[in-house]
Order: structure tokens, then sequence, then C-alpha cells
């Protein structure tokens, strides 16, 4: 003989009826709450990650200007890079700004810029071999270098000159 069983659930009043609305009204909120926050913390985080991105774009913007340009000219200032005769940029500092303008546009490499130290080539004050950036970003100092890549010619004329300050100390030591 089978059995059955029969699953009746009992009744339940208006004051449990209400009880359950209003807890799972307050989950309800809590929950839509915790993902509000959730929302918010991810924003933050992807603001900051999109800081750092263009900290990183800026620094590789002006490494491959100095990289891919022939000589690189300064005045106070400004700095034109040159590539086989044409002006490829003109960067700019700009009150704490420095700023790069192409024929596609003008785009701002670093804000809060400090200091910028300027290498010249072979005491050519007008020529440009390196150049240091010392700026502020989410409250601390960064500083960057950016140097022109060696030619063939530079290499050798570096190595003559070598040669030369060789001698120049031989002969002082013979003199003494």
């Amino acid at each position: 003989m089978k059995r059955r069983f029969s699953y009746t659930f009992a009744a339940s009043t208006l004051v449990e009826m209400l009880i359950v609305i209003i807890v799972s009204g307050i989950l309800f909120i809590a929950l839509f709450d915790g993902v509000d926050l959730v929302r918010r913390y991810t924003n933050r985080l992807n603001k900051a990650l999109a800081a750092g991105n263009s900290l990183l774009d800026s620094y590789q913007q002006l490494d491959h200007l100095f990289l891919s340009c022939d000589s690189v000219t300064a005045s106070t200032g400004i700095f034109c890079f040159y590539k086989g005769g044409e002006r490829l940029a003109l960067v700019e500092h700009r009150d704490s700004l420095l700023v790069c303008t192409r024929s596609i546009g003008v785009d701002t490499l670093f804000r809060g810029v400090e200091e910028i130290r300027v290498v010249p080539v072979w005491d050519v004050y007008a020529l440009v071999d390196s150049l240091g950036v010392r700026f502020r970003t989410r409250g601390k100092s960064c500083y960057f270098e950016f140097g022109r890549a060696r030619s063939p010619e530079d290499e050798r004329r570096h190595e003559v000159l070598e040669i030369e300050n060789q001698f120049k100390k031989e002969e002082y030591d013979d003199m003494e």
C-alpha cells in the first residue's frame, strides 16, 4: 500500500507577511548599496589605471621623438625635433606643462613640470643630446631622461676624441 504525503504550508498571518516584506526590503536596499559601493570603487580604480597609462603614453611619445629624430635644437623652453631636414615636432615648456605640437595636433605630454635639464651636444648649446624632465604627478616627484640614438658619426667622433685625450694625457705625463 502506498502512502501519499501531502505537503501543505501553514497559513501566514498578516504580521508575519509584513515582517517578511520589511526584511526583504532591507536586504534589497543593502544589496544595491553594496553594488553601488563596488561600482564606485571600480570607477576609482579605472581612473587611477588610466592616469598611469597616460603617463606611460607621454613617456613613450617623447622617447620615440628622441629616437626617431636626426637632431634636436633648443632655445629657451622650446625644442625642435628634425628628421631628414624637416621639423618632426615642436616641444614647448609652457608654465608647468610640456606640450608637443605636431602636424596631427597638440598634445600635453607632462603636467606639473618643475625642471628641464638640457645636455648639449659637444658644447654646442643649440643642439640637444639628452633632456631630463622633473615633474610632479599624484603627489610624487618623477624624473625622466630622454636621449637621442647615437649615430655612427657620433660614435666615431667620440672614439677619436677619446684617443686624442689619451695622447694629451700621455704628453702631460711625459712633461712631468
